[in-house]
């Protein structure tokens, strides 16, 4: 049985948990605001927002797409679907959108409001950047993105004042008009649900954010038995270990990218992970299961190749501790056994004299595959002779590749070393012609992000 609040309705329900809560609010509750269109996570016309508990009492909003968002998923949170903000006046957001039209036929609109609900409950910082980087999944085919901006500016500006603290954001946004009043209500209802505990069955499917799973084979999962990792609060954190990172293996590569500890150590990690996916598959992906998917061009993993990361790896034999590096064993093949689940990765943090770099080039800045992407951790010592190097590609092997360059340890990255080092990387690379391009394209293009690396800044710095 599967229980949560549905807008105000609290909902028991015996449906399948592989059915997608898309499914569920428009065939079963009739809910016809919510729009199905890509069924891919792509679009955003589907977009809910997702309120799960957390320790301290309040309820943290995500913005989250539900054509990939299984039932069972939601088991003890609270759902929020566009008919959840109606009352006898529009919303702010909704008031908005209407003075700057931002909305000709409608159809993407109810999940661009949830998209800028969700922002406004969840953001550290009430900024316009950070409102356009939360619409960054939903596509409007029709209105136009300056009117929709527009809107999200204004909405900005509008709650420019708002008392930023946790405890007393969803009071503030009730009197801002932002969400309706029975928000405030939602923490002690769901504190009184009871929910059903993560599946423990040998044969359950693991499912960690599952917005690849549900992409590649909802058919099969919907009759499956799973075990939804964010019923595992055990695996949700991200600390400072020492000199390590140590990151849960439920941790969603949207909390990550945002999370104290890596904006203190790895800043630019902030801005690389845009490129990953859009708000409304990272506020539900995660680091792991990123690495899980074993794709030979996930942005995430061929980020944590060249960061040195090693996986901390669960299972009824207990645990072991396996070099990222040697995770994968061929195309779409990893060393985990039947049973066994990545519990936590290790990123070494940067040591004195090192730093890091990501490039990548898509058809789409945003939202968008890579053809090609690559990063780079090198460590230099006072001269300027290079103690380490590691540089991962990936669309260029099976596997995300991580090159052979021990032999440029100690030299100086002077422009014939850059050369070299390109050279180089496009003799290792092994990759295939496919719809993202030609197999001699993308040596290519490898050796040039590899020269990115290296590129000079405005001010005259190495990257």
């Amino acid at each position: 049985m599967t229980s949560f609040i549905l807008n105000e309705q609290l909902v028991s329900t015996g449906e399948r948990p592989g059915l997608t809560v898309l499914e569920f609010v428009r065939d079963v509750e009739c809910l016809s605001g919510t729009k199905e269109a890509c069924r891919e996570g792509e679009c955003g016309a589907c977009t809910v927002l997702v309120g799960r508990p957390r320790g301290d009492g309040r309820v943290a909003y995500k913005a989250c797409a539900s054509c990939l968002l299984p039932l069972g998923d939601v088991d003890g949170c609270h759902v929020v679907t566009v008919e959840g903000l109606a009352g006898a006046d529009l919303t702010l957001v909704q008031k908005l959108i209407v003075e700057h039209s931002a909305s000709q036929c409608g159809f993407c609109t109810p999940g661009i409001v949830l998209s800028l609900t969700g922002f406004v409950l969840a953001a550290e910082k009430i900024s316009y950047g950070g409102a356009v980087d939360a619409l960054d999944g939903n596509i409007c085919r029709c209105t136009g993105y300056v009117a929709i901006r527009d809107a999200a500016r204004a909405l900005c500006e509008s709650l420019a004042t708002m008392n930023l603290r946790p405890s007393e954001r969803v009071g503030e946004l009730v009197s801002a008009g932002v969400v309706p009043a029975y928000f405030k209500a939602i923490p002690g209802r769901l504190a009184r649900l009871k929910t059903e505990p993560a599946a423990a069955g040998k044969d359950a499917v693991l499912v960690a954010g599952g917005t690849d799973l549900f992409v590649q084979k909802p058919e099969q999962l919907l009759d499956s038995e799973l075990c939804f990792l964010s019923k595992r609060p055990d695996l949700d954190y991200v600390k400072i270990d020492g000199n390590v990172l140590r990151v849960g293996g439920a941790v969603t590569i949207e909390d990550f990218r945002l999370s104290a500890p890596v904006r203190e150590h790895f800043p630019a990690l902030e801005g690389d992970l845009l490129l990953h996916s859009s708000a409304i598959l990272r506020n539900k992906a995660t680091l792991a299961g990123n690495v899980v998917n074993a794709s030979p061009i996930g942005d995430a993993t061929i980020i944590l190749l060249a960061l040195d990361a090693r996986l901390v790896i669960a299972g009824e034999k207990g645990r072991r501790e396996v070099p990222l590096s040697e995770f994968y064993l061929g195309y779409k093949k990893t060393g985990l056994a039947c049973g066994e689940l990545v519990s936590e990765i290790v990123v070494p943090l940067l040591p004195p004299g090192a730093r890091y770099h990501f490039e990548k080039v898509s058809n789409r800045t945003t939202l968008d595959i890579a053809a090609v992407n690559s990063a780079l951790r090198v460590t230099t010592a006072p001269d300027g002779a290079i103690t380490d190097l590691r540089v991962s590609a990936g669309g260029v092997a099976p596997v995300p590749l991580l090159l052979n360059l021990d032999s440029f340890k100690g030299r100086k990255p002077d422009a014939a070393f850059v050369g070299a080092l390109a050279a180089a990387a496009e003799r290792e690379a092994r990759p295939i012609d496919d719809i993202r391009g030609s197999a001699a394209y993308k040596k290519l293009l490898l050796g040039q992000l590899v020269r990115g690396h290296f590129a000079e800044t405005p001010a005259g710095e190495a990257v």
